[in-house]
C-alpha cells in the first residue's frame, strides 16, 4: 500500500473500519444491556456476576494462541466474516434468556466463535495499511472502541428504561450480520502478496508447527514480552473489579441504568480526548504512555471507590473520565507496540498469544473480585484495586526504559505527524 494515499481513501481499509466499527457499536449496546439485566433486573449475587467475564475470557485461555496462527495462515477476511454471522445467531440466542445460567453458556460459546476476530483483523490491518500510517489505523480504531463507550451506553440506557435489555442484545445481533455483510464484500480482496517460496514454505509448515513458531518469537523477543506482561499484571487489577460497578452503584441506591450509563460514557470521552491528543506529538515514551494510562485508571478506580448516596452525578462523571485518560493512552500504546514489533506474517500470532494470555486475567480476577466484594464490600474492594492499578502504572513509568529496552537507543519511538488536529 503507497503511503501517499490518504487512509480513507484505501477502499479495503475503510470497508474493514466500517465493519469493525457497527459490530464495535453493537457490542456495546450488548455490554451494558447484560450488565444492567443480571445486577438489577435479576438481582444476580457479585459471585456469578464475577462468572460474566470468565465466560468471555475461559475461551480465550484454551484457543487463543490457536485463532491467532488460523488468522496467519488462512484469509482473515473469510474468517471474520464466518464469525459475525455466527455471532449474530448466538446473540439472538441470548436475547431471549431468561436466567443467568442461560447467559453464561451462550456467552461462553459466542466468545469462542468471536476469538478470531480480533487477531484477524490486526492482521488484515497490518497488510492493508502502510507502516506511516499503522499508529493512526491503530488511534481511528480505540476512537470508534471508544465512541462506541459514550453513543452505546447512553443510547442503551434509553433503550433499557424504555424498551427492555432484550431489544439492546438484539440490536447488537444485528450489528453483527450487517458487519458480516460488508466483509462479504471484500471476499475477494488480495490480502498479502507472498513470493512462491513463502507459499510452499507456509503450505510445508504444520499447524502445530507455526503455533511453536509464534511462541518461540514472542518468548525471545524481550520487548514484547516485557509488554505483555506488564499488561498482565495491570490487567489484574483491573479486572479485579471491572464488572463490578453496577454492584457498587446498587449498593449507594444508584440503581438507574442512566447512572451506569453515564459513567461508562464518560469513560469513552475521556478515551478519545487521550486518543486525539496523543495524535498531535511526534514521539512519545513506551513507559510514560503504557505506565502513565495504567496509572489514570487506577486513580479513576479509586476515586470511584468514594461514592456514596446522595453524592452528586458529576463525581462519578469525573472518575469515568479519569478512567477513560488513562484507557486511551494506554490501549493506543499497548496495541501500537505489539503491531510494530511484529512481522507482517506474525501479527496474528502475537495478538492471539497476548489474547490468550491476558484470558487468564479475566478467568482469575473476576471471580477473586467477586468473592472479595460479597465479603468486604464493592467500595472497599474497588478503591484498593485502583491503589493497585496506579501503582503497577508508576512503576511502568519509573523503569520504562528498562521494561522496554529496545528504544534505549533512541529513547523514544519515531511517531509519524498528521496534519489533521483533533479528532
Amino acid at each position: 500500500m503507497e503511503s501517499s494515499i490518504p487512509l480513507f481513501k484505501n477502499k479495503t481499509y475503510v470497508k474493514l473500519f466500517l465493519a469493525s466499527s457497527i459490530s464495535i457499536y453493537g457490542d456495546w449496546f450488548d455490554i451494558l444491556a447484560i450488565s444492567v439485566l443480571v445486577a438489577y433486573g435479576w438481582n444476580t449475587d457479585p459471585a456469578l456476576i464475577g462468572l460474566i467475564p470468565v465466560c468471555f475470557a475461559l475461551p480465550g485461555i484454551v484457543f487463543g494462541s490457536f485463532a491467532g496462527v488460523l488468522a496467519d495462515r488462512c484469509r482473515k477476511v473469510n474468517l471474520m466474516m464466518a464469525s459475525d454471522f455466527i455471532s449474530a445467531i448466538l446473540t439472538g440466542l441470548l436475547a431471549l434468556a431468561d436466567h443467568i445460567y442461560w447467559v453464561l453458556p451462550l456467552l461462553f460459546l459466542r466468545s469462542t466463535i468471536g476469538l478470531i476476530s480480533s487477531p484477524a483483523a490486526q492482521a488484515l490491518t497490518r497488510h492493508v495499511v502502510s507502516e506511516d500510517q499503522l499508529l493512526k489505523a491503530t488511534s481511528y480504531n480505540q476512537i470508534v472502541n471508544n465512541s462506541g463507550k459514550i453513543v452505546g451506553p447512553l443510547l442503551g440506557a434509553f433503550i433499557v428504561s424504555v424498551f427492555s435489555p432484550q431489544i439492546c442484545i438484539m440490536i447488537n445481533a444485528v450489528s453483527s450480520l450487517v458487519s458480516g455483510l460488508i466483509l462479504f464484500t471484500m471476499r475477494h480482496i488480495k490480502e498479502n502478496e507472498k513470493s512462491t517460496q513463502e507459499k510452499d514454505d507456509q503450505e510445508k509448515a504444520s499447524f502445530t508447527g507455526a503455533w511453536k513458531e509464534g511462541w518461540t518469537f514472542v518468548s525471545k523477543n524481550r520487548f514484547i514480552l516485557n509488554t505483555i506482561f506488564f499488561a498482565f499484571f495491570g490487567m489484574m487489577g483491573i479486572q479485579l473489579v471491572d464488572f463490578q460497578f453496577p454492584v457498587l452503584l446498587r449498593s449507594v441506591n444508584m440503581e438507574d441504568p442512566v447512572v451506569f450509563g453515564m459513567l461508562m460514557s464518560t469513560t469513552g470521552v475521556g478515551s478519545i480526548i487521550t486518543i486525539a491528543w496523543m495524535n498531535r506529538f511526534k514521539k512519545f515514551q513506551y513507559g510514560w504512555a503504557i505506565g502513565g494510562g495504567l496509572s489514570l485508571i487506577g486513580i479513576g478506580f479509586a476515586g470511584a471507590g468514594f461514592i456514596t448516596e446522595g453524592m452528586s452525578l458529576w463525581l462519578p462523571a469525573l472518575f469515568g473520565l479519569l478512567v477513560g485518560l488513562g484507557n486511551g493512552l494506554w490501549m493506543v500504546s499497548f496495541n501500537f507496540a505489539l503491531q510494530k514489533q511484529s512481522p507482517k506474517e506474525m501479527v496474528g500470532r502475537v495478538f492471539g498469544i497476548t489474547n490468550s494470555l491476558l484470558s487468564i486475567v479475566v478467568i482469575i480476577a473476576p471471580i477473586t473480585g467477586g468473592i472479595l466484594v460479597q465479603t468486604l464490600g464493592a467500595s472497599t474492594i474497588i478503591k484498593t484495586s485502583g491503589f493497585i492499578v496506579c501503582g503497577i502504572g508508576l512503576i511502568g513509568v519509573i523503569l520504562g526504559k528498562w521494561l522496554w529496552k529496545q528504544e534505549a537507543a533512541s529513547q523514544r519511538i519515531q511517531i509519524p505527524v498528521y496534519k489533521e488536529t483533533g479528532l
